[in-house]
């Protein structure tokens, strides 16, 4: 059946390239007036290239991008803003410093005079932010809300219908969900649809599949920069579509995707009851952010942390890990305390971490790679504070070959070349090492696919088969059920409840995710 809506955008033979790597290779892709358009692939598979190219933030090599028929200035972001194209970027792009409502309104400050209008300011970024997110102070510096309440704000900002461009046409989806919660994604995603329903075109990125089926009317694969092909929705199947992705299934039909991942992995193991106590926690606690928290992580477990975003689970990897001056109470690693030593304490007695935000927290990008991955070893290799290169070097290249991170350059290559897969590989590379005891992982397949998702559950499942303690929080139920052997759920900086065996269902996890401040901790 043909679809009755006239083609908005189009992009046509469309090709770009980064140094070596042919990140789009004659794409071409028609989007039509008011859907929801899903673009997946791995990454480094070109979605984002595309995206970007379509935004005015990339210059492609060859190719047109045109939307109502007029061909966009290749490279202009002012062009294609002016015509009415937006994106919402899967990395944070924002002024931490400045306030919500001066970060929602950079594009058209209002003015009483001379002057900016603070009041009107205010009342435009509450109109927009309180669509998605109503609890969010606009006056607030934006660099204090939580990565997800972050997201939300980007995402209101293309929404402003208030500018002198007018309202957006195009709306640039880019992995916008990967930091919400359940409740925020479904506000999301039922936003997304209204907006086509007016008549915008909504181009959207996502790696988890229950939201492509969920929202989206039709989608286009990509793979190693080119195109694949486009469905329809209601006619293509999720391990189809996984196999257009990567080119072999990982499953069999019906299988749900966290779960099938976790079996491609083929890692069993089993924590038994003597397993000695790596990381033992007592009444660790931070006015404002986590209320007495206490327990035990013995060897070869994974620990899952529940919860909604704001409940307190970031907040309590980063008081273990030192993070945190004001967090009291008693972490011990197989008996060395290092409450209030601060991250070098904890690094020295074993314990590695991974944040939810690669980028901000996790990797530095005015170093190359093997920097990178060196940067909490790099003294042991030294001697009489003299790097010994070839040390470095063989401990690099065994890192980057056993967690398969794709580069083209050790030294020369920062992580900004990356692809966003294997800057979480670089991440999980640089912690995950013999001498790590205890591992820290937040949001670890934040914003990667399906393919480097197995590769992420195999190495985290063969780490705790050897012994390794892992922490694992993670906002996908799918992947926190399939991966944990038990559950401690968070709300309000609290533990609500401890989940195992049969218990742990994603009914149970949000029951105690919702349960109300004030009630006595109990164990599921």
């Amino acid at each position: 059946m043909v679809d009755p809506r006239p083609t908005l955008l189009r992009a046509t033979h469309i090709s770009k390239r980064f140094g070596i790597t042919q990140a789009l290779d004659d794409v071409s892709v028609e989007f039509f007036k008011g859907e929801v358009h899903a673009l997946m692939g791995e990454n480094g598979a070109g979605k984002s290239t595309l995206g970007k190219i379509i935004s005015g933030l990339h210059k492609q090599d060859s190719g047109t991008v045109t939307i109502d028929g007029r061909e966009l200035i290749p490279g202009s972001l002012d062009d294609a803003f002016a015509a009415g194209v937006r994106i919402v970027h899967q990395e944070l792009a924002q002024c931490p410093n400045l306030s919500v409502a001066e970060n929602l309104c950079l594009h058209a400050i209002p003015k009483k005079g001379l002057c900016v209008d603070f009041r009107a300011m205010e009342e435009r970024a509450a109109r927009l932010i309180h669509k998605i997110e109503p609890s969010i102070d606009v006056r607030k510096p934006l660099g204090l809300l939580s990565p997800g309440h972050r997201q939300i704000c980007q995402i209101a900002a293309a929404l402003d219908e208030d500018g002198p461009h007018g309202g957006a046409k195009v709306i640039v989806f880019d992995e916008p969900t990967s930091s919400l919660s359940i409740h925020e994604t479904d506000r999301l995603l039922a936003i997304a649809r209204d907006l086509a329903a007016s008549g915008v075109t909504v181009i959207y990125v996502s790696h988890r599949m229950s939201e492509i089926f969920a929202c989206c009317d039709r989608v286009s694969v990509l793979r190693d920069g080119q195109y694949v092909a486009t469905s329809v929705i209601a006619d293509i199947d999720e391990p189809t579509l996984v196999e257009q992705m990567i080119g072999r299934r990982l499953s069999t039909p019906g299988a749900k995707a966290a779960e099938a991942l976790a079996d491609a992995a083929g890692i069993e193991h089993r924590v038994t009851a003597d397993a000695p106590v790596r990381l033992r926690v007592r009444d660790l606690c931070s006015p404002g952010k986590i209320e007495p928290v206490s327990f035990d992580l013995r060897a070869g477990e994974i620990l899952g942390i529940g919860g909604l975003v704001g409940a307190g689970r970031s907040e309590l990897l980063n008081a273990l890990f030192g993070l945190d001056p004001k967090a009291t109470g008693s972490v011990e690693i197989e008996g060395v305390s290092i409450a209030g030593k601060g991250p070098r304490a904890a690094i020295t007695a074993g314990m590695g971490y991974v944040p939810e935000d690669r980028r901000l927290q996790g990797l530095f990008f005015n170093l190359a790679i093997d920097e990178n991955i060196l940067a909490p070893i790099m003294p042991d290799l030294s001697h009489a504070g003299i790097r010994d290169l070839n040390a470095e070097l063989a401990e690099v290249q065994n890192r980057v070959q056993r967690f398969q991170v794709k580069t083209a350059t050790l030294r020369q290559t920062g992580p900004g070349e990356l692809s966003g897969g294997n800057q979480q590989k670089l991440l999980i590379a640089r912690w995950m090492r013999d001498v790590t005891k205890v591992l820290l992982l937040d949001e670890p397949t934040r914003g990667i696919d399906v393919g480097t998702k197995a590769e992420v559950y195999r190495l985290v499942q063969e780490a705790a088969a050897a012994g390794l303690a892992v922490l694992l929080v993670s906002s996908e139920m799918p992947e926190l059920l399939a991966l944990s052997d038990r559950i401690l759920v968070m709300a309000d900086g609290r533990i609500q409840g401890e989940l195992s065996g049969k218990d742990m269902t994603q009914t149970n996890i949000m029951t105690l995710a919702t349960r109300e401040t004030g009630v006595k901790k109990t164990r599921a």
